[in-house]
């Protein structure tokens, strides 16, 4: 049985039947560590490891989220195996596909091509949902607000091998990062919540194309448009999740094997790297990510 609350998220159009964690980026950061190590959810949590997790309301009626995350190569598999959640009372259980924070989304919905109904599920009453749900990247949210005390729910979380990994959301400090298109027309995104130093390690994009072999290097190029779109790779900085939000640094295409000399900081709350690509060419760069100094933070510009 589904509800519709009178509480609705707003990003560009109003959506139906939402819920809206009063969480800012920090908060969740610095409050991922307190869920207990037997599985009982807090009001906010950030969970990693895979295995079943519960929360029983104290009866309070805020909105609570359930932040999870997976390696960049897996797909996050969700199962609801117990649920008592009535609807007259108000309480309500939303499954977002991806990540929702201060009512911006990851991945961007435009970028994905999927309807917000899609990737937002709604559900209240006494029967788990009998549905197996696989969200489409490494991240997801279970959003809930349950102001009946004793009611909840238990929710079983696991992972599965994505062979072809797109949008991912990234925390480490440092690492090596590869984004593909498998010649699709697609746009990929790797979100990283913290600033970062990004120093490309090698681009082949705009120039290899089904059954072509390069075998010189030809450079990089601002100039990325072709007869089907464009082709390009892009640096972001922001303080939120919606790429569409958020300023570039940096926007370049070509062939090159070798790393830059220098990295490039981006100084704000949130970082990304953006491949769109056209479908005409198989394009992949590959990139690492490095903890930038106090002062680079500080020298950053334009400002955050």
């Amino acid at each position: 049985m589904r509800a519709t609350l009178s509480l609705l998220i707003t990003i560009c159009v109003q959506l139906p039947a939402g819920l809206t964690i009063p969480v800012k980026r920090g908060d969740l950061l610095k409050r991922q560590s307190e869920t207990p190590d037997d599985g009982q959810l807090g009001c906010i949590s950030m969970k990693r490891a895979a295995g079943e997790y519960f929360y029983v309301s104290d009866g309070s009626s805020e909105v609570c989220g359930m932040y999870m995350l997976g390696q960049p190569d897996t797909l996050l598999q969700i199962e609801f195996t117990q649920f008592t959640i009535e609807c007259e009372t108000g309480g309500l259980v939303a499954l977002v596909d991806g990540w929702e924070l201060q009512s911006e989304f990851f991945p961007n919905i435009q970028d994905t091509g999927d309807t917000f109904e899609a990737r937002y599920k709604t559900f209240c009453g006494v029967n788990s949902p009998a549905q197996v749900y696989v969200a489409s990247q490494n991240v997801a949210l279970i959003q809930f607000r349950v102001p009946e005390a004793g009611q909840g729910f238990r929710v079983r979380m696991s992972y599965l091998h994505n062979p072809q990994p797109c949008n991912v959301m990234l925390m480490p400090t440092a690492g090596v990062v590869t984004l593909k298109n498998y010649g699709e027309r697609r746009n990929c995104t790797a979100s990283i919540i913290y600033p970062e130093n990004i120093l490309m390690l090698s681009v082949d994009i705009g120039v290899t194309s089904r059954g072509t072999t390069v075998a010189t290097e030809s450079g990089l190029s601002v100039r990325c448009h072709n007869e089907a779109g464009a082709d390009y790779v892009e640096y972001l900085y922001g303080n939120g999740l919606d790429v569409s939000y958020m300023g570039r640094k940096r926007a370049f295409c070509g062939l090159r094997s070798k790393a830059d000399r220098r990295s490039v900081t981006l100084g704000c709350q949130n970082s990304a790297v953006r491949l769109v690509s056209s479908g005409l060419y198989y394009n992949s760069i590959t990139f690492s990510l490095s903890k930038p100094t106090a002062e680079e933070i500080a020298a950053f510009s334009p400002q955050c």
